[in-house]
C-alpha cells in the first residue's frame, strides 16, 4: 500500500467509526422531586392540589430580575 491508499483507508476507518455515534438517542425526562409530585396533574380535589403544590418544587418559575440604569 502506498501512503494515498492508507490514508483513505485510515479516513474511511474514522468515519465508519464516527457515523454510529451519530443515531437517535432516546429522550430522557427530568425525574420527579418525589412520587407524590408525578401525580400532581392527576388530582382532582382543590385542598389535595393546594397541599402538593406547596410541598412540590415549581419548574419554570418567572423570577424577573431587578432594573438596572447604566
Amino acid at each position: 500500500m502506498n501512503a494515498r491508499q492508507l490514508s483513505s483507508v485510515a479516513l474511511v476507518a474514522m468515519v465508519i467509526a464516527t457515523v454510529p455515534g451519530c443515531g437517535d438517542k432516546p429522550e430522557t425526562k427530568n425525574p420527579v422531586a418525589s412520587p407524590a409530585c408525578a401525580d400532581l396533574d392527576k388530582v382532582q380535589d382543590p385542598a389535595q392540589r393546594a397541599e402538593l403544590l406547596d410541598k412540590c418544587p415549581r419548574q419554570g418559575e418567572f423570577k424577573p430580575s431587578q432594573q438596572k440604569a447604566w
